[in-house]
């Protein structure tokens, strides 16, 4: 028992098993065996909850959300009833949710050419906002998808350019008729222009329109004889 509790004290918790096995067969049905084993899985459990402790918290200070949802999680697995953990997930699920959506927006800038979208995410840019303190993580986050929704927000000039006898169509944007070249203020995005002309086929043309770089002239044409 003695070899036991020296290797409990140390933090040696197998070799205390062991040791308090051994007691408790030397001596059947012994209590001080029992309660020896017990305080074994009582410590082995409060140093893995100290752990997923630590780890949660520098995972949320590193701003690595998903890590830190589940280092608490593993924590409730081990004991439900631990407030830090249900705490941690309640902040670290919320934040977690949070950092997806920014990446989201961020990482595919060109839906934001649509309203709705473009409203749903200045919310989304609020929302961010109002968070402090902030991380490097997420104040690069904010200025970024800020400089986006302004981009987004901004008409570019693009030249269209056909042959005054092609009917052209800019699908969601106008009809523009026909023209030699034609100036189009539009958001960035993506666009397509149609163009007809009667005994030939028609043509379509996608084109991007991008908030860094200036657009190249989009030629719709209709060339080809039915």
């Amino acid at each position: 028992m003695s070899q036991g509790y020296a290797a409990l004290n140390a933090g040696r918790y197998d070799s205390a098993r062991k040791a308090f096995g051994a007691a408790a067969k030397l001596q059947p049905g012994s209590k001080e065996a029992a309660s020896a084993l017990q305080e074994v899985r009582s410590a082995e459990t409060a140093r893995q909850l100290a752990s997923l402790e630590q780890q949660g918290r520098q995972d949320e200070q590193r701003e690595q959300w998903q890590k830190a949802v589940a280092a608490y999680e593993q924590a409730q697995k081990i004991d439900s009833s631990v407030l830090f953990a249900s705490e941690g997930l309640k902040r670290s699920r919320a934040r977690a949710q949070l950092d997806q959506q920014l990446r989201t927006a961020i990482d595919d800038p060109q839906r934001l050419s649509d309203a709705a979208v473009a409203e749903a995410t200045a919310q989304l840019l609020a929302q961010a906002q109002q968070i402090t303190p902030r991380g490097r993580a997420l104040e690069q986050q904010i200025t970024r998808l800020d400089t986006l929704l302004r981009q987004a927000g901004t008409s570019v000039a693009v030249t269209l350019r056909s042959d005054e006898e092609t009917e052209v169509l800019v699908l969601k944007v106008a009809k523009l008729g026909r023209f030699k070249e034609h100036e189009l203020k539009l958001k960035p995005g993506n666009y397509t222009a149609v163009g007809s002309r009667n005994g030939y086929r028609d043509v379509r043309q996608n084109f991007t329109i991008a908030a860094d770089s200036a657009p190249a002239p989009v030629t719709i044409i209709c060339t080809d004889p039915i």
